[in-house]
């Protein structure tokens, strides 16, 4: 349930996905189509059916009321991304209407209903801008939902002004749209993030990750490629800045073409520099280059993140070329972010027949946070009307929502932040995201096919991280401990 906050702070989803990510825009972080062998965590909770823990149904004073909400996805109908986020906004939807808000129960929104439709927003700005304005205009949609690609959340911003309407993003991760806001919060008060964490707070989380687990995996030398596109560009900043402070050596930190297709130059440079780990950002070369560095048994390690990776079908896609290869990612298949994190997992995969790319579980608890934000209000205020969007800005501003499935609540940053109305994030030590992700061999969880476990953060190991056989590793080196 949520508290107040009082401290800052199947082959056509991989045809989509590779045809879209040829177009520019892979600079998310992917995951999930289908496949043969389904994988699946253990100990849950289910935390779906709702209700209070007094069992007393709770005071409906919204009830006849109809809440139509807007979902802002890229092809919610093919491409992994954009169907997480509807599929999700469908499933939190039927919960609360079937359940009432988590803690408070009851039916809907403390008997309102709530309706979603869906907009394509095809990963356009242009069209993102159409469909937040027919969602809101023709569609009467109180909220919307969404949005993939920074580009795409700010279009919207001048007409979220105009109209007055709380969007929630879900799908992207430029710092910029929270700068806005907390720059001109009278104007832009109406946007919030509840995930994925900022680009900056990614590159910092890196940091973090190589701060501890660099030394015990055996990583003194790293070479740095990061994908020369603009969503990295705040990422490849600070880690510029910053990661020759944390390992003993970074012979190379180049930003790589995204058109590269012949990776062997570049990796040749990397091993005759004698690095351990290749640390790479990549998006839409990362399916060449991990084909290439195992085929020809490249002397070092890669990873880092890496956006094919993050998709379950990969793993098929690339014929097992990906073992070993690791990639940062809010949650996998495996992973126990939250009690409810299995659950979730396995309702979608069994409704859906696959699991959801990270925008999904963050849809979820968007939409769930957003419901019980709105029922809190309400009571809290003895109302018997639907908040106003202004009000809905208070009250998301002022409560945080413990039922997360990402992260463990969900919370926004206050206006004076210096990224406001973002996903309040401390560290990944603390919160458990993101996750760490490594393609592994697994047999007792597929037994012919990758398995996405999770080494890293301690919280959501789910398996040690593997080395590849075919590196000649010194006697000393942890591979031989």
């Amino acid at each position: 349930m949520a508290e107040e906050s009082g401290d800052a702070g199947g082959n056509s989803g991989r045809r989509s996905f590779l045809k879209y990510a040829g177009a520019g825009g892979a600079a998310a972080l992917a995951a999930g189509c289908k496949t043969r062998d389904r994988q699946s965590g253990s100990g849950f909770e289910n935390t779906a059916d709702g209700g209070n823990e007094s069992g007393t149904e709770p005071p409906q004073p919204l009830s006849g009321n109809t809440i139509r909400i807007g979902s802002l996805a890229p092809q919610p109908d093919s491409f992994p991304i954009g169907q997480s986020m509807w599929n999700s906004t469908l499933m939190a939807v039927e919960e609360i209407n079937q359940n009432g808000v988590p803690g408070i129960g009851g039916r809907g929104i403390l008997g309102a209903k709530l309706e979603p439709v869906s907009g394509n927003t095809e990963a356009s700005p242009g069209t993102a801008l159409e469909e937040f304005d027919r969602l809101v205009q023709k569609e009467g949609c109180k909220t919307t939902f969404g949005t993939f690609l920074t580009q795409c959340t700010l279009q919207i911003f001048n007409s979220m002004k105009a109209t007055e309407t709380v969007h929630i993003t879900t799908a992207a991760a430029g710092p910029k749209p929270a700068r806005i806001v907390h720059e001109r919060y009278d104007e832009f008060k109406w946007h919030f993030r509840a995930g994925p964490i900022n680009s900056y707070d990614l590159a910092r989380a890196e940091l973090e990750f190589l701060d501890i687990y660099a030394d015990q995996l055996g990583w003194d030398s790293v070479a740095v490629l990061t994908e020369n596109i603009a969503p990295l560009d705040p990422f490849a900043e600070l880690l510029d800045e910053s990661v020759r402070d944390i390992v003993s050596e970074v012979p190379v930190f180049k930003r790589s073409s995204s058109g590269t297709t012949n990776w062997t130059p570049l990796f040749d440079e990397v091993e005759s520099s004698g690095a351990d780990l290749n640390l790479v950002a990549q998006a839409l070369t990362g399916t060449a280059a991990v084909k290439q560095w195992s085929n020809q048994n490249r002397q070092f390690e890669m990873g880092g993140i890496h956006v094919p990776s993050q998709v379950y079908e990969f793993w098929e896609e690339v014929s097992g070329a990906c073992e070993h290869i690791f990639t940062m990612n809010a949650v996998t298949p495996q992973t126990t972010n939250t009690p409810r994190t299995q659950d979730f997992m396995k309702r979608y995969q069994k409704r859906f027949d696959t699991f959801p790319v990270y925008s999904g579980p963050i849809q979820y608890d968007a939409v769930r946070a957003y419901a019980q934000a709105m029922a809190q209000w309400v009571l809290d205020n003895d109302l018997e009307e639907i908040p106003s969007n202004e009000d809905m800005v208070k009250a998301l501003e002022k409560y945080k929502f413990t039922e997360g499935i990402v992260l463990p609540e969900v919370k926004f940053t206050p206006p004076e932040a210096d990224y406001a109305h973002d996903p309040q994030w401390t560290s990944m030590k603390e919160t458990g995201v993101p996750v760490w992700q490594q393609w592994q061999i697994d047999r007792e969880v597929a037994e012919d096919y990758g398995v996405m476990h999770s080494f890293a953060p301690e919280q959501n190991k789910t398996s040690d991280y593997t080395y590849p056989d075919w590196i000649d590793y010194p006697s000393d080196h942890p591979a031989n401990q």
